[in-house]
């Protein structure tokens, strides 16, 4: 499979290691950030790339009764079952991310493709060609980077999406942290919208971009929105979306908790009937848990002077002490670089502008509508580039102040 200069050195280094008795000496902090950096951009496929072929080839499997097909088809079935379930694994910020965790993200991918590849696999399954080559596509943006992997909520990949369970929606998982996520729900003019439900441990923001028309639910209360909002979500409040607009629809939201990780963000879901009559409030009513008018605030923050970051949407106002919250911020970058550095992995959401980012040693561009994801412990650096002004929003999930909650992945 192809793969840039950057991940090849990285790899030699990680199979060196393991023909050496794991030897670490040669591995360098600047190994261990770019090996991070190319761990979590796997990690964002677990769901998309890895579930979506793996569903893909059950159901082609369903269609043959040669015993020898079958064989190839299960064995890639694993491999892709363990490259999904590798989303729970935390990853290190030793030389662990490099010899442990990129080298057997690496090994499995590339044992999946083999199998894949099969000519005898390939001629008695018309699709199996399809599905390999759509599953080497969604891969290649991650291998030939140099470590920073950036994910458009313009460009939705084919064979990248998640069906969830009782409510029949379609989501695609843009950018994946260690306990949250950056997501994008796709509706069709046809569909209601998103089904009333609540999650047991998960905390969630609900996202709109104009053009957007449709009613907003949480709890007992609705608001109509015919512009960008953010909404917060507590654990056990019933929310969902009814799309009026007449066409197609994407609902941006941020998903997470400090109790999960992984599948743990998408199997959360408790589906709800939903009220006979919602009452209408204000978007920014108590009721409404203070949403906000999302593309107002960005406005506002752009007009403002450069480098000032505010937090738009609290923690306190999405978590419990048991799940952490959710913030939500953005930032006016102007023309100087913006630091950003955390003890909790950062996702960055690009809404205007363009520029140059520079995460541990690797550097890339990225323009409005890019994401992209922020290690814990490692800095960020964004310049703003061209003549409009660069606007970002920046997510991270953070335990509530002076709560205690047990951290089940680390």
């Amino acid at each position: 499979m192809q793969a840039s200069d950057s991940y090849r050195e990285l790899i030699a280094k990680a199979r060196w290691s393991h023909e050496h008795g794991r030897s670490i000496s040669h591995i360098t902090q600047g190994d261990v950030n770019g090996a991070r950096l190319f761990s979590y951009a796997y990690r964002s496929q677990s769901i998309g790339a890895f579930h979506a072929a793996r569903v893909a080839l059950e159901a082609e499997e369903k269609h043959t009764a040669s015993s020898s097909a079958h064989s190839f088809l299960t064995r890639a079935q694993r491999v892709l079952k363990q490259l999904e379930d590798k989303v729970v694994d935390p990853v290190p910020q030793d030389a662990g991310a490099l010899i442990s965790t990129l080298f057997y993200y690496d090994q499995l991918v590339n044992l999946a493709a083999e199998i894949l590849d099969d000519a005898g696999v390939r001629s008695s399954f018309a699709r199996v060609e399809f599905i390999r080559q759509r599953l080497l596509d969604n891969l290649r943006p991650v291998r030939m980077s140099n470590g920073i992997y950036t994910a458009s909520d313009c460009v939705l990949p084919e064979q990248g999406a998640f069906v969830v369970p009782n409510l029949g929606i379609s989501i695609v998982p843009v950018i994946y942290g260690d306990h949250h996520s950056w997501n994008t729900a796709f509706l069709t003019r046809d569909q209601y919208g998103v089904p009333v439900h609540r999650h047991r441990k998960g905390v969630e923001i609900h996202l709109g971009f104009s053009p957007v028309k449709g009613v907003t639910i949480l709890g007992g209360s609705c608001a109509e929105v015919d512009e960008g909002y953010a909404m917060p979500i507590r654990p056990m409040t019933d929310h969902g979306f009814e799309n009026t607009s007449g066409h197609d629809h994407v609902v941006p939201f941020v998903f997470g908790s400090l109790q999960m990780g992984g599948w743990g963000a998408f199997l959360d879901v408790e589906p709800r009937p939903p009220e006979a009559d919602f009452i209408k409030r204000p978007l920014r009513s108590g009721e409404m848990n203070h949403s906000v008018f999302l593309e107002q605030e960005l406005h506002r923050l752009a007009a403002k002077a450069a480098g000032v970051r505010e937090v738009i949407i609290s923690c306190e106002q999405s978590g419990s002490a048991e799940t952490g919250g959710l913030e939500l911020a953005a930032t006016n970058a102007g023309g100087s670089p913006i630091e950003l550095s955390a003890d909790y992995y950062r996702i960055i959401s690009v809404r205007s502008g363009r520029a140059r980012v520079r995460i541990g040693g690797a550097e890339s561009e990225v323009a409005a509508h890019d994401h992209f994801g922020v290690p814990a412990a490692m800095s960020c650096s964004i310049t703003s580039i061209g003549s409009e002004p660069l606007v970002f929003l920046d997510a991270l999930i953070l335990p509530l102040p002076g709560a205690l909650h047990r951290n089940y992945l680390h």
